[in-house]
């Protein structure tokens, strides 16, 4: 994989590198700018990557960027984490009904397949990339913070950990997609895995890494790039 043409990034606040500050605010780390990355890579680097951001409406900015003739050698596509998640208020309130992910995993399946031929058909290689893990119990305190009750959610999910295999599942779709696909995988996950104390690199809502955390993404970023080959030819 040759990058000659430069690199565009289309995904959620993970891949825009948001983190939670001291005072309980988003932020953009300086670790994982496209600035930096271009500067590394010695390519340019162009970050489409947008907070809260899902496959479906990634995929509408996907289009229209191509339609407005934007051109590279490949493109990251990172999402999953938004398209996992519930709507906790109604979770909440109606414990006892069905509830839907925002975006349903069939429907996410096919829309990552979606994306990947639209690159393909562009003469762009698509890059996927794996989710990195959360962590249950903080993410469910952070999103009870405001006075949703624990005990209801609780009720409706069974255990904790379900929030955990919830995302799980879609990041283990975007795995098999890759390969039935022959796409190119980033495992970011592996290498959050790979840490004995994992909750050290997430912010204290357990679902966006922190500074630490930001530094594992750029490893597995480089770790892949020099597989591949592509740090050799920039």
């Amino acid at each position: 994989m040759t990058l000659d043409n430069g690199v565009m990034i289309f995904g959620d606040s993970i891949m825009k590198g948001v983190i939670l500050s001291d005072n309980a605010r988003y932020k953009t780390s300086e670790l994982f700018n496209a600035e930096k990355l271009s500067t590394e890579l010695g390519v340019p680097v162009d970050n489409r990557s947008r907070f809260g951001c899902t496959l479906e409406k990634g995929l509408g900015v996907l289009e229209k960027t191509l339609n407005m003739g934007k051109s590279c050698s490949a493109i990251v596509l990172e999402y999953g984490g938004n398209d996992c998640d519930f709507n906790w208020e109604e979770v909440a309130a109606e414990p006892e009904s069905e509830h839907e992910p925002h975006t349903p995993i069939d429907k996410f399946v096919a829309l990552y397949e979606r994306a990947v031929t639209l690159l393909r058909e562009k003469g762009i290689t698509p890059v996927l990339t794996t989710l990195p893990p959360l962590c249950s119990e903080r993410y469910l305190k952070w999103i009870c913070r405001a006075g949703l009750s624990k005990e209801s959610i609780l009720n409706w999910l069974g255990d904790v950990n379900a929030i955990y295999r919830y995302q799980e599942r879609y990041s283990r779709a975007v795995e098999a997609l890759a390969v039935r696909l022959k796409t190119p995988l980033v495992d970011i996950r592996s290498r959050f895995l790979s840490e004995r104390k994992m909750e050290e690199f997430f912010c204290e809502d357990g679902i966006h890494p922190n500074e630490k955390g930001q530094g594992l993404i750029r490893e597995a970023f480089r770790s892949f790039l020099e597989k591949s080959g592509a740090l050799a030819a920039v």
